[in-house]
């Protein structure tokens, strides 16, 4: 079941009743920003981080983002035990914000507990390129989420379930909706957010809980194939396995499901 809540005022409207102008910048050149949060027990997971996030975003944008996001998303997670908040603010003129609660997917749920079969593709940029060419907007979290969407599309016709992008000069980048960590001889390794990546809520949360040893540093593709485990990590899926990489069958290796337990516990 879908619910909208729109941030002046913290007014519900039904979920079919049109919100958003046919001339706002966000419908016609893609000039929003947006959240998405994990609903558990009635609150919004890593709130804070998403809220900071969310204003680096409308920063990068030019959107001047209006107050009142956390009691927005408090009012909309009110007795919701489990499910998906996306947050997103238009450029308008003047910016519009609202809040979606929906159902937390059963495809999301089958990837969490059983993995997905990723492949590899090219972003065609350098791996510094995003970083230094502010413009490409890396690391921004906005709607213009049409190549997004197009890889994963690619990947589903060619029987994967997601995808993990590469640099044209050869390093592990992001996943269209996820961050990526691999696991050698035990320690977890992750691309830093300096190669123009998202800066991933839920990698934060991992490796607070200090589970295994880990580090942030630019990781070469070589690496990934090379890896003992793989995993995507995501505000809904949370730790999600990478059972297969490229036909290269993983499984669910033991660091991963470590990872994965203690991380869904940590939200109880």
């Amino acid at each position: 079941m879908t619910q909208v809540l729109l941030l002046d005022g913290l007014r519900r409207v039904d979920a079919t009743t049109p919100v958003v102008r046919a001339d706002d910048l966000g419908v016609l050149r893609g000039e929003s920003v947006f959240e998405t949060a994990r609903i558990a027990a009635g609150r919004a997971v890593f709130l804070d981080a998403h809220l900071r996030r969310l204003a680096a975003s409308a920063e990068r944008l030019d959107i001047a983002l209006p107050r009142g996001w956390e009691a927005l998303a408090e009012a909309a997670c009110q007795g919701k035990d489990d499910g998906v908040l996306r947050l997103v603010c238009t450029k308008g003129p003047p910016p519009l914000g609202f809040a979606v609660v929906t159902d937390v997917p059963e495809e999301t749920l089958r990837a969490r507990e059983h993995g997905v079969r990723v492949m590899t593709l090219t972003l065609g940029v350098t791996a510094l390129q995003r970083a230094e060419a502010p413009w490409l907007l890396g690391g921004v979290k906005s709607t213009s989420y049409a190549v997004n969407m197009a890889t994963l599309r690619y990947a589903h016709d060619e029987g994967a379930d997601d995808a993990i992008w590469v640099s044209s000069d050869g390093e592990v980048l992001e996943a269209p909706t996820a961050t990526v960590a691999i696991v050698r001889d035990g320690v977890l390794f992750t691309p830093p957010s300096s190669v123009g990546i998202l800066a991933g809520t839920t990698l934060q949360g991992v490796l607070d809980l200090e589970r295994v040893p880990a580090t942030v540093r630019r990781i070469p593709a070589a690496e990934l194939h090379e890896a003992d485990e793989v995993m995507l990590l995501s505000s809904v899926r949370g730790v999600a396995p990478v059972t297969a990489l490229d036909g290269r069958e993983l499984g669910i290796g033991p660091v991963t499901k470590d990872l994965r337990e203690a991380f869904e516990a940590s939200l109880s």
